[in-house]
């Protein structure tokens, strides 16, 4: 076996570490193990990675990395179940560490440049009508995007968050995007105060001023997708995996055009996580 696995042109892993033992580059036995130069302990070439002691092939794993990658509605744990011929709960294990990937590398990038804020509640009928807009009994999410100079999208983000407060809000923008830029919202005293912290300019486009559906017309767009996304795909269920399910529609909208590539982008991201908890 080679020391360089790659997926299209990217590396997948090279020489690896034992976990256990730092001292020294792993040797090459002829099995499918890294045995340590020095202390010869072992350790599986998935090991530190989403598919450390896994039991399932790693051939159906990739099969079902490229239909998460390539499907463009999504696919559920059931219907991936059903193509791969695996029980309903190993399905859904495998869905649920490759989106655990995919926020794993939403998390290593920020927005930037130009940027509309905006916050919208996802939930639908199964916590009932309720009111619309802050104060609804649904679930809040901060949303992000970055816009061309031409006005055209270029990255998303969507978080989940407990509430709308300044610290919460805040936080989420912390970790999600660049300072300096100019950052467009509908005048939340939040996103001010936010901006004054980042050192970005701040324009306000209340929603009643009638530019609004035009100025916020692309991050209306991402809101509007993801709902279906989720309502579609997914029924709407799952207030807690809501957010994986955000992070789903993230990652597949910000390579939305690399066409079948994102499958080999998704497979290296997933050799790259770390090893998550069978339970959700």
């Amino acid at each position: 076996m080679s020391r360089h696995v790659y997926a299209g042109n990217e590396p997948l892993y090279t020489e690896r570490y034992v976990q256990w033992c730092e001292r020294a580059r792993v040797s090459h036995p002829p099995l499918l193990d890294y045995e340590c130069a020095t202390c010869h302990s072992q350790a599986s070439l998935t090991v530190g990675t989403i598919f450390h002691r896994t039991k399932v092939p790693l051939s159906l794993w990739f099969l079902a990395i490229f239909r998460v990658a390539v499907d463009k509605g999504g696919i559920s744990a059931l219907a991936l179940s059903r193509e791969l011929g695996l029980s309903y709960p190993t399905a859904w294990l495998l869905h649920h560490k490759i989106q655990q990937a995919m926020a794993e590398r939403n998390g290593q990038y920020q927005i930037g440049g130009l940027v509309e804020l905006d916050d919208a509640y996802f939930g639908g009928k199964s916590h009932g009508p309720g009111k619309r807009g802050r104060g609804t009994d649904q679930d809040p999410v901060v949303v992000g995007i970055s816009l061309t100079a031409q006005g055209h999208p270029r990255d998303v983000f969507l978080e989940a968050v407990s509430d709308l407060g300044e610290t919460t809000v805040k936080e989420v923008l912390r970790r999600r995007v660049e300072d300096w830029g100019v950052w467009k919202s509908d005048g939340a005293a939040v996103y001010a105060s936010a901006a004054r912290d980042h050192e970005a300019d701040h324009e306000v486009t209340l929603s009643s001023d009638p530019e609004a559906p035009q100025v916020f017309h692309w991050i209306n767009v991402v809101i509007s997708n993801a709902k279906t996304f989720i309502d579609g795909t997914y029924h709407g269920r799952g207030r807690a995996r809501r957010q994986l399910y955000l992070e789903e529609f993230t990652y597949r909208f910000n390579r939305r055009f690399f066409g079948t590539r994102i499958a080999d982008q998704l497979l290296v991201a997933c050799v790259a996580s770390t090893p998550h908890p069978y339970a959700a």
